[in-house]
């Protein structure tokens, strides 16, 4: 298969795909990016990704004789869009051509397809069992595509889950309305940052919803809701502190502090950001 884009999603589409086998052109017009991409996927895996894994800055012979296609660019469906158009004139007629971006309909890239039937979004959800992709269908996604790229997200042993071309999908939409909600609790000091981080683990989950938003990045969880406003309305409305947080640059793991403190990679205490937990009474009172 080939991957285009050697951004973080196009890492994670390489990195599952050599892991199972097969092999893979990872394009980009970055030679740089390229290689560190490459580097970047040999060192998460236990084999050496480069008896599987090939970097090139040419997108005829990362695509050239692939059965699926994978766009993980960062563009807007415009872009994307004539990504595809251009990528459809130089692989097989039955090639599959997937896309991956919650901000961005599948539908409309689709639509720069002569064959849209083959078109589907392919978005990796992270999850502590089994790899889950969503398996978005396009408006004009068959039933033949459909099957077809459930087929291929079982081959690199993932779990397909099918959904509508809608906005966030389902796993991201419902994760941030997760985070958004835990985030108003925080805000209103329901309880401490830990303490609803505790009450949304009891099903198994590593890390909490504010720890999760950390990790993902403040400033990408406010760019998430602010779409999801525009394109759903209101109840997506980003919180005050939110906002604040991203506006002092707080933005979670990468910065070193977000609702938590960070080291080496965990979350370590909570930050100052929230208010912690509920007030009490005076001990005078009593």
């Amino acid at each position: 298969m080939a991957v285009l884009g050697a951004g973080v999603r196009g890492r994670t589409v390489a990195r599952q795909c050599v892991r199972s086998g097969h092999e893979v052109g990872l394009y980009a017009e970055d030679a740089n990016a390229v290689m560190d991409s490459v580097d970047a996927v040999d060192r998460a895996l236990d084999v050496d990704a480069t008896d599987h894994l090939t970097g090139t800055t040419g997108l005829a012979g990362a695509v050239e004789g692939t059965a699926v296609v994978a766009d993980t660019t960062d563009g807007d469906a415009e872009s994307r869009r004539e990504l595809v158009a251009e990528v459809e004139t130089l692989v097989a007629e039955d090639a599959l051509i997937a896309t991956g971006d919650t901000t961005v309909p599948v539908t409309a890239v689709a639509a720069g397809l002569r064959r849209p039937g083959r078109a589907f979004g392919l978005h990796f959800v992270d999850s502590d069992g089994s790899p889950l992709v969503e398996l978005v269908l396009a408006d004009q996604t068959t039933r033949a595509g459909r099957d077809r790229a459930a087929d291929f997200v079982e081959e690199i042993e993932c779990v397909p889950v099918v959904v509508a071309d809608a906005p966030g999908f389902a796993a991201a939409r419902q994760e941030l309305a997760r985070i958004a909600e835990a985030i108003r609790m925080a805000q209103a000091g329901v309880a401490s940052v830990p303490d609803i981080d505790r009450a949304a683990t009891g099903n198994g989950e590593r890390h909490g919803p504010l720890a999760r938003a950390d990790a993902m990045g403040l400033d990408a969880v406010l760019a998430g809701l602010v779409d999801l406003r525009e394109r759903l309305g209101e109840r997506f409305d980003p919180p005050e502190l939110l906002e604040r947080a991203v506006t002092e640059g707080r933005l979670g793991r990468q910065t070193g502090t977000g609702f938590y403190v960070w080291t080496d990679g965990e979350p370590a205490e909570a930050s100052d950001l929230a208010p912690d937990g509920p007030t009490v009474a005076d001990d005078t009172q009593l």
